[in-house]
């Protein structure tokens, strides 16, 4: 119990340092309040580069700096990752050309279907992001994750993303999301990194297409907050 509770508190610690020094070095200060943006839905398979522009509002004193929270994308090397998830994840794979398993509408079953074909990488960055669809299998999630190989965690640096928040005609899935972040992070193995991409979110903004899926910006900004986490993690030895 108390290794479970510093497991707990070294998270939180580290995820409070890292979304700070992701402020830190995009120039940017915390916005007052969360701007979520919400426009029509539309086919999270349609998503193309720059179909949706929405900015991300910051409080920052000087307007002349940039706003972005985000570097640029073609500075951030996704060569030596691999990105499993569900729909989100195909959209931002399909913004950023990322290595993806993902597919859309998917969940625990499409994981555990595809777990040996996971369990042949070596020397990736191998980053989990999905459970939106499904929210109720947290212990099925939590099983996953507690049974990967220790030669797999071993040959392989292993991350699991927070499931992201929703808006508009989604917005009635947030108390779940949280309460399936909670869950998911306290029970992960020590081979399982967490990076909470959630609150960020929740505290910087985001733009929508249908309250579920995210614009491009949103996704450029998802990507740049687990890349920024992962070099964290490595640059200081986990």
């Amino acid at each position: 119990m108390r290794k479970a509770r510093r497991v707990r508190l070294f998270r939180n610690l580290f995820t409070a340092v890292a979304l700070t020094i992701v402020v830190v070095l995009t120039g940017c200060s915390w916005p007052t309040q969360p701007t979520f943006v919400t426009v029509a839905s539309q086919d999270p398979q349609a998503i193309q580069p720059g179909t949706i522009s929405v900015s991300l509002e910051s409080s920052a004193a000087d307007t002349t700096e940039t706003t972005d929270l985000y570097m640029a994308t073609e500075q951030l090397d996704f060569s030596d990752y691999v990105f499993v998830g569900d729909s989100r994840t195909v959209g931002m794979g399909q913004v950023l050309h990322l290595d993806t398993i993902a597919e859309i509408g998917v969940g625990y079953s499409f994981l555990a279907a595809h777990r040996e074909e996971i369990l042949e990488y070596s020397g990736k960055n191998i980053v989990f992001n999905l459970g939106v669809n499904d929210l109720a299998h947290i212990d099925d999630y939590i099983e996953f994750f507690q049974r990967l190989p220790e030669e797999f965690c071993f040959d392989n640096n292993i991350y699991v993303v927070s499931v992201n928040p929703t808006s508009g005609a989604y917005s009635s899935m947030n108390g779940d999301i949280d309460y399936f972040n909670v869950q998911l992070s306290d029970s992960l193995p020590s081979t399982c990194k967490w990076i909470d991409t959630c609150s960020f979110l929740r505290e910087a903004g985001f733009g929508s297409t249908d309250g579920l899926h995210y614009d491009q910006q949103t996704y450029e900004l998802i990507a740049n907050l687990i890349y920024n986490n992962v070099q964290l993690y490595q640059s200081l030895g986990y």
